[in-house]
Parts: structure tokens; C-alpha cells; sequence
């Protein structure tokens, strides 16, 4: 398997939670910056293109890279080292977007409590 070309379809995103939920631990919970792109790689003889995603948890310092769609012929191992090259192809750039752009998306995230049962 080998990843022919990489590039990015928008701007970095920057997501951010309550501290409430920062102090969770769960990465899932945790403000990050994120950017979708799209890349081609070769499987076999084929040629393919797929969607996905790198993130950066702020907390954590981790990267990761999220492959939102099944992609054909690619197994749980395949998509394992899919997912590997790809953190090592985007991170370089990615780091650079997230550095050099000048205005920033935000997303909020609120929270989400129930309201009390006597206050209607």
C-alpha cells in the first residue's frame, strides 16, 4: 500500500469543550483542532481516493487520523497501516495549516445537562 498524494479541503477547525468535560480524561471529550483531506493511494494495482480527517487533542498532545467511510478492500490490519501512513504523510502539513492560518474556525460545545424536573 502506498499514498500517492494528499490535500486538504478546508481550513484547520478548532473544537472546543467545558473544562466540565476536559477534566473527564476521555480523548473523545477533549478540545482538538481538525482538518479533513483527501488523498489517493494505490492498493495493489488499483488506484483509490478516500476522505479523512487528522486531529490534534490539545491535552494529550496525540494525532490521530479518523477514516470516516468503509473503504474496499481494506481490512482492520489494512486500514491500521492505511491510518499510519497517512498520520505520517498529513502531520507535516498539518502542523504548518494550524501555524500559519490567519483566522480561526471555532466550534463550542455547551453542556448538555437535563433540565430539573420542578423547573419547567
Amino acid at each position: 500500500m502506498k499514498i500517492s498524494s494528499i490535500s486538504f479541503i478546508e481550513p484547520p477547525v478548532y473544537h472546543e469543550f467545558p473544562p466540565l468535560y476536559e477534566g473527564l480524561g476521555l480523548p473523545e471529550l477533549s478540545s482538538f483542532i481538525q482538518q479533513r483531506f483527501e488523498f489517493a493511494y494505490t492498493l495493489g494495482k488499483a488506484e483509490r481516493t478516500g476522505l479523512a480527517s487528522i486531529r490534534f487533542y490539545k491535552r494529550q498532545g496525540d494525532f490521530e487520523v479518523h477514516i470516516p467511510d468503509k473503504m474496499p478492500g481494506v481490512g482492520p490490519m489494512k486500514l491500521r497501516e492505511l491510518k499510519g501512513l497517512l498520520l505520517e504523510k498529513a502531520k507535516a502539513p498539518f502542523i504548518e495549516n494550524i501555524e500559519s492560518e490567519p483566522k480561526k474556525r471555532k466550534v463550542y460545545y455547551a453542556e448538555f445537562r437535563r433540565p430539573r424536573k420542578d423547573a419547567e
